[in-house]
């Protein structure tokens, strides 16, 4: 117990260390350093890039988002309040915002989702029964995602792949606790029956 105990202590501190190294790194980014924002950078843009990717957006429109993520940190970083979330929370609410715009204009409701996004995870090469088992579900369920809103698809993106708690969704999405809960329960339900009635 006491081992359990000592484990989380430091994972806590650990948690706190990167807060605060977070928070002074926007601080400083706020005030022009470069070397500040770049940082900021390293640390997000794998992450940026992964939760735009599980919204079922293409590579190219993922980076041109991103790219647009880090050039609003940059030009508000002074705005950045750590008492409403952490750094983490703020860049994927920024990423999310823009994503969501990009993908609600009609033109490009559909971008990223076409039959070209599915043939990314197919090789020429033979594949175990397993793997190939494992590929066709991802490719089943990317087209799924790809039929949700993009606000479905940017909190289940949220909640199963980021692993992120109510309260970061909530944040996140710019609604209470309560509301992020029941906007994730019906983007479930849409996702199930989609996959449901492709079994059909």
């Amino acid at each position: 117990m006491d081992r359990d105990v000592g484990a989380s202590e430091t994972f806590n501190r650990d948690a706190a260390g990167e807060a605060a190294a977070g928070e002074a790194a926007v601080r400083q980014t706020a005030r022009g350093d470069h070397h500040a924002f770049g940082r900021i950078v390293e640390a997000h843009q794998r992450r940026i890039f992964a939760y735009l990717g599980r919204m079922g957006i293409d590579r190219a429109t993922a980076e041109d988002i991103a790219q647009d993520t880090f050039l609003r940190v940059w030009r508000n970083a002074g705005q950045f309040n750590p008492k409403r979330g952490n750094l983490t929370t703020w860049i994927l609410t920024i990423a999310r915002n823009l994503a969501s715009t990009r993908l609600s204009r009609p033109e490009r409701r559909d971008e990223g989702l076409g039959p070209e996004a599915a043939d990314e995870v197919v090789s020429d090469l033979p594949l175990p029964d397993a793997e190939l088992l494992a590929a066709q579900r991802r490719m089943r369920l990317h087209r799924a995602l790809g039929r949700l809103l993009p606000a479905d698809r940017a909190l289940l993106a949220a909640s199963y792949f980021d692993d992120l708690d109510v309260a970061d969704i909530a944040r996140i999405e710019g609604c209470s606790a309560g509301a992020a809960k029941v906007r994730l329960h019906r983007a479930r339900v849409r996702l199930r029956q989609i996959l449901e009635n492709d079994d059909a």
